[in-house]
């Protein structure tokens, strides 16, 4: 008997459920009544039948809507269904039936019949009833790629999985409406984790289950679909009876977020590469919390301030700002807010290592629908840019400045040369008057005029050399030259003067002629100066030598050697500076200091470069490497 009766209750309990089922996958609550009518006469082995009242009302008060069944004959048993203390009508049964044993279909069967009476009263307002309103809405969430499921968790019953067949590609039917056939549909890698969040959520641990997962469709692709869903109905003990939820495709979704996330990498990856840094500053309509919606990785290379810091408040930056250019910041930030003109400003920073640094900041404002202004731009480390640009402003400054001196000096040499040529003419002529023959005493004094202004001249040729060398206007004629001849020219000029101070002069040449690619006048020129200088800083009885030699087939060696004072180590970085003697700038040895620095420079123009290297007390060697011509 007790096996009987339990076989009634489970069959009793399919009939609601199918019931129910019946009506989600329909939304006709009617038609899940006759199933439900229908079913349970079968279980109990005689018709049954139901009335469905207008009203709410007590059982027999309120006239009847529709029926279905067998609901007439003495020998019935009525109970009526009953619904949030509403009468909605009556169920009849066969006499002798227990109304307990209808415990867990008499629910159903009211819950039912209240949905029919709610899309009854719909229907006779013109509204949608539930279920054109069930309709709207899954067509609605069918737009969003979404539906909504219900599970049956004991029975591991899984309705309205249809249209997430669809969504998948499969055709109606083709898949058992369980949880276990679904789960062949999920990627083997995810059902653990969407076991799992079942799990937590059956055990109280989260307020929803939620689960993204990869499901494969028809075509054999896998979808990304965000599952959601809670427990409706638990058994007495807890256990998880019903679920509902909703299951949506996502897959387009995350394919987007990934290339925005892609998107993002490259341009992260970029600004680490750019020298400055790429922002996105924002300032509200009342000028206050001005902040940084985006601000690359490099602030903290060009401030030592982290992105994280400056994303939440703008004045991190600002505080850094050195005092004399922070109002001029501000001030600019809000004309070319107020004026919508791009800002462009340089100013300085204190970075957070205490380095003072330059910046130049260039950003392009615009206007946001809130009223607020969001600058779109760059700041660059401009120091190094601006002590370039004052470099060449005072390069430039300094090469205006030394074209006037060159100029200066072309023109005053050129004046000074007319009447100091006529002083020396007239100086010769008074020293070779036979009419008025001058006195011992005048021979003397002519001659250091003629000797003074003989310097002088010297020193305005060198000064005009050297302006022509500078500006440009040296002309040479480069041409084969034999070494040896010009080396001999040299010295046979200079032979008197050696002559007084006692000094040797002596040539070494391995070859003869020697030729070489130079312009003749400028070399003799440069020998003169060299031997003459080797014979003035000499000491009685000392040497000069010139060694001539073939370095290789392109280039000759000229090198004079002196027995002189030699010159000190320190001195010799600056010996072809112009205008520097050293420490013989306070001797009685005569000198300007040009011709060194004339010499390197025609040196220099004719191809060729001129080297020294002295020892104090023992001598100093000038040495010419020249351009070798076909000879």
């Amino acid at each position: 008997m007790r096996s009987c009766t339990l076989d009634i209750d489970l069959r009793l309990g399919a009939i609601a459920r199918d019931a129910l089922l019946d009506h989600l996958s329909r939304g006709d609550p009617r038609h899940a009544l006759r199933l439900l009518v229908g079913a349970l006469g079968d279980a109990l082995g005689a018709p049954c039948g139901l009335v469905a009242h207008d009203a709410v009302g007590r059982t027999g008060d309120a006239p009847r809507r529709w029926q279905c069944g067998s609901v007439d004959g003495a020998a019935r048993q009525v109970l009526p269904l009953q619904r949030l203390g509403r009468v909605l009508g009556t169920l009849h049964l066969p006499a002798g039936t227990d109304p307990q044993a209808l415990r867990a279909l008499l629910p159903t069967a009211a819950a039912l019949l209240l949905r029919d009476h709610d899309t009854s009263s719909a229907d006779s307002a013109g509204l949608p009833g539930p279920s054109e309103h069930g309709a709207l809405v899954q067509a609605a969430l069918a737009g969003a790629d979404t539906f909504v499921w219900e599970w049956d968790i004991a029975s591991d019953w899984l309705s309205d999985i249809d249209e997430g067949l669809r969504l998948l590609g499969y055709p109606e039917g083709s898949v058992r409406q369980t949880q276990e056939a679904w789960n062949g549909l999920i990627h083997p890698d995810d059902l653990a984790a969407n076991h799992a969040a079942y799990l937590q959520h059956a055990r109280g641990e989260t307020e929803i289950y939620e689960s993204t997962y990869r499901a494969r469709a028809a075509d054999g692709q896998w979808r990304w679909l965000l599952e959601r869903g809670r427990i409706v109905e638990r058994d007495p003990d807890g256990t998880p009876r019903r679920m509902l939820g909703t299951q949506s495709d996502i897959t387009e979704r995350r394919r987007l977020a990934t290339a925005a996330r892609e998107t993002t990498e490259r341009l992260t990856h970029i600004t680490e590469h750019v020298p400055g840094i790429l922002l996105q500053f924002r300032l509200p309509p009342d000028g206050s919390a001005a902040n940084f919606p985006y601000i690359s990785a490099r602030s903290q290379a060009l401030f030592g301030v982290a992105p994280e810091e400056l994303l939440g408040d703008a004045r991190a930056l600002l505080n850094l700002v050195d005092d004399a250019d922070r109002q001029r910041v501000i001030n600019s930030v809000l004309a070319s807010a107020r004026d919508g003109t791009r800002w462009r400003l340089d100013f300085r920073i204190h970075r957070r290592d205490g380095a003072l640094r330059w910046m130049r900041a260039d950003a392009s404002p615009q206007r946001q629908a809130d009223g607020s202004t969001v600058w779109h731009g760059y700041i660059e480390d401009a120091t190094e840019r601006r002590e370039l640009e004052h470099a060449r402003e005072q390069a430039a400054v300094a090469a205006a400045a030394n074209r006037a001196k060159t100029e200066f000096l072309s023109r005053i040499s050129h004046e000074l040369r007319t009447p100091l040529n006529a002083v020396l003419g007239f100086t010769q002529l008074m020293e070779i008057d036979e009419a008025e023959p001058p006195g011992p005493g005048q021979q003397r004094r002519l001659k250091l005029v003629r000797e003074a202004g003989a310097h002088l001249l010297q020193m305005i040729g060198d000064l005009l050399d050297l302006t022509r060398i500078e500006s440009g206007g040296m002309a040479l004629q480069l041409e084969a030259v034999p070494l040896r001849t010009v080396v001999d020219e040299a010295l046979a000029m200079l032979q008197g003067s050696a002559e007084k101070l006692q000094i040797t002069l002596v040539l070494h040449a391995d070859e003869a002629p020697l030729p070489a690619r130079v312009d003749r006048t400028r070399l003799r020129q440069v020998l003169l100066n060299l031997v003459s200088n080797a014979i003035k800083y000499n000491r009685a009885g000392g040497r000069v030598e010139v060694r001539l030699e073939r370095v290789d087939a392109d280039t000759v060696r000229c090198s004079v050697h002196d027995t002189g004072v030699g010159i000190a180590e320190a001195e010799l970085p600056r010996v072809f500076d112009p205008f520097y003697r050293g420490l013989q700038a306070g001797t009685a040895i005569e000198g300007t200091g040009i011709g060194l620095s004339v010499t390197q420079a025609l040196v220099a123009l004719m191809g060729g470069r001129i080297t020294v290297r002295s020892t104090v007390g023992v001598g100093s060697v000038f040495t010419l490497t020249l351009p070798a011509a076909p000879g």
